[in-house]
């Protein structure tokens, strides 16, 4: 059976309408294979489990350890209420802890670099379900302890599931519809593009995809198709 990786951006889950558009899409996936879901915290800055939010909970006197512990926790709680979402709704499906993920960086907690990725836990659970969920954003380092990606972290997160996996495409999913040549919410004459090469993507700086996501995607190959949530259009592909 075939195996999708999907990402829903927090604005996507921030409200229990929003999140039912990610979870429809999500089942309409998992009808004809198998589903790997990485999903961000909640929300944005204000929300209660919003990465912003969470930061705002530490202070200067956290190491940099007790701060990535502190900041992971939005994707924690993300992906398990997801999960038990999609179990309402009846599908087989298992939210991974950060250990399961397999993403092994070094021990800069709070923008780690990558080092090593382990498909071995998340490829035996792939066996034995048909939808998972990993924590964007959140990683570990040799010793198990929790690190993290660094700001749009999850999008990264995305392609390094897609590399574990060899997987190439992935689908991620925000509150805009596409890759604009200018700001839509700025311009109505805006025009979305069908197609974008990856080096055309990293030159607009349009943050809609972080930048290390795309270089990533370039490097190894990985298709990226950018769509929007609650939007039926056709949405961007970065190739």
């Amino acid at each position: 059976m075939t195996c999708k990786i999907c990402k829903f951006g927090g604005t996507s889950i921030s409200n229990d309408e929003r999140c039912q558009y990610a979870l429809d899409i999500v089942k309409k996936m998992s009808e004809n294979s198998k589903v790997v879901v990485v999903i961000s915290a909640m929300g944005r800055k204000g929300d209660p489990y919003a990465t912003d939010t969470l930061s705002d909970l530490g202070n200067a006197y956290l190491s940099e350890q007790e701060k990535a512990r502190l900041l992971s926790m939005g994707e924690l709680v993300s992906s398990i209420s997801f999960c038990a979402k999609l179990r309402e709704m009846g599908l087989n499906a298992y939210a991974l802890s950060f250990r399961e993920s397999g993403i092994i960086t070094d021990d800069n907690y709070e923008c780690a670099n990558v080092i090593k990725l382990d498909n071995t836990e998340i490829s035996k659970l792939l066996e034995a379900y048909d939808v998972l969920i990993v924590c964007g954003f959140v990683a570990m380092n040799s010793l198990g302890e929790i690190t993290t990606l660094g700001r749009g972290g999850s999008d990264y997160t995305t392609v390094l599931v897609a590399k574990m996996l060899q997987v190439n495409e992935v689908e991620i999913y925000t509150d805009v519809d596409g890759i604009y040549d200018s700001d839509p919410k700025k311009n109505i004459h805006a025009k979305r593009y069908q197609e974008i090469t990856y080096h055309h993507m990293l030159s607009l700086r349009c943050r809609v995809l972080h930048d290390q996501c795309v270089e990533y995607a370039r490097k190894n190959k990985i298709r990226i198709h950018l769509k929007g949530t609650f939007s039926g259009e056709a949405g961007t592909i970065v190739s």
